[in-house]
């Protein structure tokens, strides 16, 4: 899965400036982590939407997460991996519907995701 957000990169092993006679505009800096993060808070949040809402959202990010990867985009997926965890470790439990939709196991379940991050 490629989009304009996340472009696709092909492998660069060995294309640096020493073993190709290619140009420097065509190398390819990765991104650093502080700057994937803040890839994933940009837009992320909005606590007047409902709870099912940011339920699906964090499902979807972490689906297309798992495209990224098969498609070697490992930025991408980090950034939506980095989004799903943000909407259910961080944002879901301080929304308003969070105590009152989900009862005491879906919540402790929710809580648990941090295990396995």
């Amino acid at each position: 899965m490629t989009s304009p957000e996340y472009p696709q990169h092909h492998n660069t092993a060995g294309a640096g400036p020493s073993s190709s006679r290619s140009s420097r505009s065509n190398y390819y800096r990765p991104a650093t982590i502080a700057e994937l993060a803040a890839q994933a808070q940009q837009n992320l949040w909005n606590p007047n939407l409902g709870l099912k809402h940011w339920l699906r959202t964090a499902e979807k990010a972490r689906r297309t997460a798992e495209s990224l990867i098969q498609a070697h985009d490992y930025e991408g997926a980090f950034v939506e991996y980095a989004k799903a965890a943000t909407i259910v470790l961080e944002k879901l439990p301080t929304h308003r519907e969070y105590q009152t939709l989900l009862n005491a196991d879906q919540r402790n379940n929710l809580g648990m995701v941090s295990l396995f991050l």
